[in-house]
């Protein structure tokens, strides 16, 4: 298949798609504070802070098929198109006062649902349009933005609150999501012929396409292994969870040093981005992430044992790099290693085993710490014990075979649009 790469047709592409991620970093903070403004209910908020996880619960697994056998591209405008309608939808209610609490998380959870297949999408898309260079270059980019967005998005929601009132941040999130839409139909128009085009959904073989898909992912010893290593670091990092609690309760910290600590880990996930394409045009792929994901264990360790902030925030902050290097390699390795056919039944399959191993981690590191009389230092030490473990197994099993696999190849005829 020809590769565009960056030519006139997709200049437009990323500055959309980092638009984008910052109407995702807006959600953040602007559905939970619309559901406290109705309720005053800290459950209802909370449940307003997890469509992504919900939507993955719902979509994720669907979101594969469908992206393979539909056109990517349009599933990427029609998700557009449905979360610019759901916080236009937001905006109204909010406005008129008239709505409930049920409604408005039927809608969140309908925007993480479109966020998901959106996100499915996006990983094919990204594949049809750039290769090795162009491709990790891309993924550092958009999870620059992406950390960025989650570091930023809060803070101007609450200014925007502050100063014009919370419809106003819904409207601009809105926004944001038109124009994604608007970069990715010039985009799309704009596509060679020879971009793979597939055919429509036949919902009669979705169930034989999803198997396949999971078949793909248990034979292939690379995929395979790389999902394992990620399923079990997420269950790790689920000690995250506990973060402000440790600074807050456990070591007394204001709530001013908690939110240092906080930004510490965005400012580690946006380098870890930022610094990604260095490392991965230096070190073969496989031997980088095994590497990154143990210097997670690593960094939980120095959680673990910090004594003070100024090692707990540096602990967070190269926790969460080492977290984004990892990420942004698998991603660019399973859009590098994966049939394009496959591609989305792949991504789906994975993030969804990976995201539901979080909420399992998060349940274990409460009740372990609360079993533990609230001392939560056993339990991210018990975390990086386990990462340290399981990596070298996985490694041994599953990744040394494929600790050559170049990630930057040079064989791809490059075409402009």
């Amino acid at each position: 298949m020809a590769i565009v790469n960056g030519h006139s047709g997709t200049r437009l592409f990323i500055p959309g798609q980092i638009v984008s991620l910052l109407g995702d970093g807006l959600a953040v903070l602007a559905i939970p504070l619309l559901v406290l403004e109705l309720t005053h209910n800290p459950v209802a908020a909370a449940l307003a802070a997890t469509p992504r996880t919900v939507g993955y619960l719902v979509a994720g697994l669907p979101a594969g098929p469908v992206v393979d056998r539909a056109d990517p591209w349009q599933v990427l405008i029609i998700a557009d198109l449905v979360r610019a309608a759901i916080f236009v939808v937001l905006f109204v209610l909010t406005a008129v006062r008239v709505g409930s609490v049920g409604v408005i998380l039927a809608l969140a959870f309908g925007a993480g649902v479109a966020g998901v297949f959106f996100e499915t999408a996006l990983a094919v898309a990204v594949r049809d349009i750039y290769r090795d260079r162009a491709l990790v270059r891309t993924n550092a980019i958009l999870e620059t933005a992406s950390q960025t967005s989650i570091l930023l998005g809060p803070p101007i929601v609450g200014l925007l609150s502050a100063a014009v009132g919370l419809g106003t941040a819904l409207l601009v999130e809105a926004a944001t999501f038109v124009v994604s839409l608007a970069t990715l139909w010039g985009t799309y128009r704009r596509l060679p012929k020879s971009i793979d085009r597939r055919d429509p959904v036949s919902w009669r073989l979705f169930g034989a396409e999803f198997r396949t898909g999971l078949r793909y992912l248990a034979a292939s010893s690379a995929i395979g292994a790389l999902a394992v290593l990620q399923v079990i670091t997420n269950l790790c990092l689920a000690v995250q969870t506990l973060i402000v609690f440790f600074a807050h309760d456990y070591l007394g910290m204001s709530a001013g040093l908690v939110g240092v600590v906080v930004a510490a880990g965005g400012i580690g996930g946006i380098l870890g981005a930022a610094t990604a394409p260095v490392f991965m045009t230096r070190f073969r792929p496989v031997p980088l992430c095994v590497a990154a994901i143990l210097l997670i264990g690593i960094a939980l360790g120095t959680v673990g044992f910090a004594p003070n902030l100024w090692w707990f925030a540096l602990g967070n902050a190269v926790l969460i790099w080492a977290d984004v290097l990892a990420s942004i390699v698998v991603r660019t390795l399973r859009q590098q290693l994966v049939p394009r056919e496959l591609l989305g039944r792949v991504t789906s399959a994975m993030r969804t085993v990976v995201l539901a191993a979080a909420p399992v981690g998060a349940v274990l590191a409460g009740l372990l710490t609360h079993l533990d009389g609230n001392n939560p230092r056993p339990v991210f030490l018990a975390a990086a014990v386990l990462i340290g473990l399981c990596s070298p197994i996985v490694w041994t099993f599953g990744l040394r075979r494929h600790r050559d696999i170049p990630l930057l190849r040079r064989d791809e005829k490059m075409v402009t649009v």
